[in-house]
């Protein structure tokens, strides 16, 4: 699906005229710097968490549409808990934002896996309802508690001596840019969990077992109405501890937004490309991040920046299709299995 959609993609591209080559000359020049290149991570991040918090609502029979509003409170209280903690132990400050941005994005998806769980009402209309509750929540925060220099940011998140909880001087040396830090850890440790998690435990096992068939589940012994909660509070917590790493990192304050940043949404994509997989979702948002950083280059050689937009578009279409495709050919194999049998 990915090489297709690369291929209407250079057909996109001749077609207005500019030529394929100059974006593989493009492509070239971001993949030899090493600036670039840490940007490609710095994009990647958040895709990352918002990636795993959707690919792991999927794997347990839910579809978490509240990555975005996860993602927006668990940067908010990170952030708020980092700036009134600020002259406090450097560690202790990193430790407990962190942890606030995951248990409050936890809590957040929670509240739908409740509502799931105890009065069967759909996730999907309770988590968009949230995401906007999120952002306007937000909006009403940062002024009010946190306020900077003006109402739509806060206060810097630094320690006293101005220094960002995230930054790494070693990775700074490496690609030359202090943009990018301690989160890429983070990020990585995210996916090493996610997979522990949902291959590897007996609880990752019965949160997909709910997920499957939640009545064979509940005949067996498992606590569906739990599990249902629990898989939705873990959801949030990876979208939560995207939104934490994003605003303690390169933001570096808390930013009360018009509009949706667009993470969580994305996230969806990420996941589906990915195949719900730790591995997927890591590299699916390593992709979609290489197409962020690409895409503001791209109009140094005349091409339009929605070309990356679309090519997006085609990858999730594609993916979709590849699926429907093998649902129909699994079937037809069935099929005709059953009727050689016969």
């Amino acid at each position: 699906p990915i090489l297709a959609s690369f291929i209407i993609g250079a057909i996109l591209i001749s077609a207005i005229g500019a030529s394929p080559e100059d974006v593989l000359s493009v492509i070239g020049d971001i993949f030899s710097d090493s600036n670039s290149i840490a940007e490609i991570f710095v994009s990647t991040i958040p895709l990352i968490c918002t990636g795993l918090s959707v690919a792991f609502a999927f794997r347990t029979g839910l579809f978490n549409i509240g990555a975005e509003g996860q993602f927006i409170m668990g940067g908010l209280f990170a952030g708020l808990v980092a700036i009134k903690m600020e002259g406090m132990n450097f560690y202790l400050v990193l430790i407990c934002s962190i942890l606030a941005g995951i248990i409050v994005g936890g809590i957040w998806a929670g509240i739908a896996g409740y509502l799931k769980a105890r009065f069967n009402i759909s996730e999907v209309v309770v988590t968009i309802m949230l995401n906007y509750t999120a952002l306007y929540f937000v909006q009403f925060a940062v002024p009010k508690f946190i306020k900077g220099s003006n109402d739509i940011i806060s206060k810097p998140i630094v320690a006293e001596d101005g220094t960002g909880y995230l930054q790494n001087s070693l990775i700074e040396g490496i690609f030359s840019n202090h943009r990018l830090g301690t989160d890429l850890f983070f990020a990585i440790f995210g996916v090493i969990i996610f997979y522990i998690v949902m291959e590897k435990t007996v609880f990752g096992y019965e949160l997909r077992s709910v997920g499957y068939n939640a009545n064979a589940s509940k005949f067996v012994g498992m606590k569906v109405n739990r599990n249902t909660i629990l898989s939705m509070a873990i959801s949030g917590a990876f979208a939560g501890l995207g939104g934490a790493l994003y605003n303690m990192g390169p933001v570096g304050q808390v930013v009360a937004g018009s509009t949706f940043q667009g993470y969580g949404y994305m996230g969806i994509a990420v996941a589906l490309i990915g195949a719900n997989t730790a591995l997927g979702s890591l590299l699916g948002a390593l992709l979609f991040g290489f197409l962020g950083v690409l895409t503001p280059q791209l109009s140094f050689v005349g091409i339009p920046k929605d070309i990356a937009n679309i090519l997006i578009g085609l990858i999730v279409l594609f993916v979709a299709a590849k699926s429907i495709f093998d649902f129909k050919f699994s079937k037809k194999a069935a099929s005709s299995k059953k009727k050689g049998d016969k």
